[in-house]
Parts: structure tokens; C-alpha cells; sequence
């Protein structure tokens, strides 16, 4: 949704009339005090058109305002000149009456009875248009406090799901972080199994918010229920591209990416993911691992590869999501996968905590986050 329209249209449609009502009431003061100026003696007919006429242009600049918002000089400006003339035009095809320098008893009364209804009218139309903006900041009032706490509750669910993880397995050392952009994130990190059988994987759902959040949440679910099944992990792929895909809106998808041991040596496997960078603590070197197969989520059914790798002791496995390569800064240069490769290289024979903290930190001096990030670290001790 267009950030710059999206906002009237979150606001239901009964709350935008009685808004724009209260628009309209406030600004019809404007044409009753103008009758008051000429002390009655405007006539009628422009008198209803004055009033209808700048309480009407007073809601187009205020939905203007609302839906342009930068933009809006554009319309408001033509808009106003077109006030204008029609406001001079309404002067000169209903021109007011003379003064009278002299009045009877009965002018005087009709003048004193035409004031006082003017002034019933502005304090009528001060109240209604009081009344219409309370009605509608309750109504919007209640309905934002009650989508906020729900996506506090949705805040605190992905906190569940997604927690900091600092464990080991056998001769591996895991330890993984995820930051979302907004109060709910659609990366997902996790670590399932034992030390001598076990997966680790990463998902980044793709778009912000809640909808990436609860398909976040079913991944998770999913993955778990299919690992405690006994599947092994060349088979997670597809297994979880067949459960996912019916369970999400069509332009939604998933990339994956896993390093799964099961005793006899180590398969990685990636699903529309950047490349996993493996660090070797012999040579200092960073290598990356590729996997030519498409996110999840895409076709209903498919074959997802997967290869083995080795792993001496002192070997990381860096699996993050493209939150960190895409950070921009002022010149708009991502971050990248060569900046991240050269921290791994830097910092590779740190404790994997420190690590997580300088790559979080050379990614937050080179550009603003706008997108999740997530970063999961396995070390072979």
C-alpha cells in the first residue's frame, strides 16, 4: 500500500464522512461570519453558495493534504485560485444591498432577527463540527489502541519464536540474533535436534510487518514437525515448500538457507538465499557456498539440491539474511557480501557473541537498517 494514500483508506469509511463532516461544519462559520460582516445584507442566494463553497474547497484541501501530503501545494494552489474567482464571481452576480442610513422599527427588527440566526448558525455549526471531530478521534482512538496492543501481542509472540540462541551440540557452537526492521519481523533463525543429529537454518519471508510474521510462525512450526518426524534434511526442502505454499498469499515467498549434521559429516543447502560464507581458521580465508535453487513457496512442488561440505576445527558457517547486504549508505552503496566477508576474515577467531556484535555494528556505521536482520553462527570446535 502507498504510504502517501494508504492512510485513509486504513480508516474505516464512516470515520472519514464524519471527519470530513466536521470539516465542513467548522468552515461554514466562515460564510455565516461573512453575512454578520455585511450586516444582513447579503443576498440569499449567495449567502448558501459562499458558505457550501468554502466548506466544500476546505475538505478537498484537507483530503489533499492527507493523500498528497508534500505533494499537496500541487492541487491546493490551482485550487485556490479557483476559490478565488469563483468566491469574486458570487460578489459580482449577487452584489450586496446599499446600506441604509436610515431603518425603521421593522428594518431594524429584521436586521436584529437575521444576526441573531447567523449566530445561532456559527454556534450550531462550531458544535456539530466539535462533535463530529471528538466522534471520530473516539472511534480511531479506540480501534488504533486495540491494533496496538494486538501487534504488541504479535511483538511478544515473535520473541517467543525467534529468541537469541547460544547453545552447543556435540562439537559445534551455535549462536544467532535477529533484529526486525518494525515491531514484527518475518526472519526466522533456529537450532533443532541433538549433538549427534541436527539442523540449523535460517528463513527470511519476504515483505514487513504481521503477514511475514505469521508466516514466519508456521515455518517454524513446520520445520520442527518435520525434523521430529525423523526427515532428514535433504528432504526439508521440499517438504516444507509443499506445507508452506497453500498457507500464504500468492505474491509471498520464503528463501531458506540450513548447515544439518548427522554424525558423518555436514550438508548445507540454500533456497533463493545469498550465499553462505564459510570461514576456515587454518587460512584465514572466507568461501562462499551457493545453491542454485528457487525460494520456497514459489510452485507448489519441486527438488531442492543440497551438497555436502567439510569442516575442520575452528571452521564458521555464516548464515544471515539479506537485511545486512542491502544496507545503503548516503552515496546509496550496499553493504554487501564482500564488507561482510572482510569482518568474518577480521573478527573470524572471536567468540562467536563478539563476532554477531562487530558485524552488527560495521553494518550499523555503513547505513540504516530498512530491512530484518538476521545472522546465525556455527563454529566446529
Amino acid at each position: 500500500m502507498d504510504g502517501k494514500s494508504g492512510f485513509l483508506k486504513t480508516v474505516p469509511l464512516k470515520a472519514r464522512i464524519i471527519f470530513l463532516l466536521g470539516i465542513f461544519f467548522l468552515f461554514c462559520t466562515m460564510g455565516i461570519a461573512g453575512d454578520m460582516s455585511e450586516m444582513g445584507r447579503e443576498p440569499t442566494a449567495r449567502y448558501i453558495l459562499m458558505t457550501l463553497l468554502i466548506s466544500t474547497f476546505a475538505i478537498v484541501y484537507a483530503a489533499a493534504g492527507v493523500t498528497m501530503r508534500g505533494q499537496s501545494w500541487k492541487v491546493m494552489v490551482p485550487l485556490c485560485l479557483v476559490e478565488f474567482f469563483l468566491i469574486n464571481f458570487l460578489h459580482r452576480w449577487f452584489p450586496s444591498r446599499p446600506y441604509l442610513n436610515v431603518m425603521n422599527a421593522e428594518e431594524v427588527a429584521q436586521l436584529d432577527n437575521r444576526l441573531q440566526w447567523d449566530t445561532i448558525g456559527i454556534i450550531a455549526a462550531t458544535v456539530l463540527g466539535y462533535v463530529c471531530f471528538v466522534y471520530a478521534s473516539i472511534t480511531e482512538g479506540r480501534r488504533y489502541f486495540r491494533a496496538h496492543a494486538e501487534i504488541a501481542l504479535a511483538q511478544e509472540i515473535h520473541q517467543v519464536l525467534v529468541p537469541t540462541i547460544d547453545t552447543k551440540l556435540g562439537e559445534f557452537a551455535f549462536y544467532g540474533t535477529s533484529s526486525p526492521s518494525g515491531e514484527v519481523g518475518g526472519d526466522l533463525i533456529d537450532v533443532a535436534g541433538t549433538a549427534e543429529s541436527w539442523v540449523a537454518y535460517l528463513a527470511d519471508v519476504s515483505g514487513h510487518g504481521v503477514a511475514p510474521g505469521l508466516v514466519m510462525g508456521m515455518a517454524k512450526s513446520a520445520s520442527r514437525m518435520l525434523l521430529s518426524s525423523g526427515a532428514g534434511s535433504e528432504v526439508l526442502m521440499p517438504r516444507l515448500n509443499e506445507v508452506l505454499y497453500p498457507l500464504k498469499k500468492p505474491d509471498m515467498f520464503i528463501t531458506f538457507c540450513f548447515v544439518a549434521s548427522n554424525g558423518d559429516g555436514l550438508r548445507v543447502g540454500l533456497a533463493g538465499h545469498p550465499s553462505m560464507l564459510q570461514f576456515s581458521a587454518r587460512t584465514g580465508e572466507v568461501t562462499e557456498i551457493e545453491c542454485a535453487n528457487m525460494p520456497l513457496g514459489i510452485v507448489p512442488e519441486g527438488e531442492f539440491a543440497t551438497s555436502e561440505v567439510s569442516a575442520e576445527s575452528g571452521t564458521l558457517f555464516a548464515l544471515y539474511t539479506d537485511g545486512f547486504l542491502e544496507a545503503a549508505n548516503k552515496a546509496g552503496e550496499e553493504y554487501g557480501v564482500k564488507r561482510l566477508s572482510v569482518e568474518l576474515q577480521r573478527h573470524g577467531m572471536k567468540p562467536l557473541e563478539e563476532i554477531c556484535k562487530e558485524v552488527k555494528e560495521s553494518v550499523a556505521r555503513h547505513g540504516a537498517q530498512f530491512d530484518d536482520q538476521s545472522l546465525l553462527l556455527i563454529r566446529k570446535m
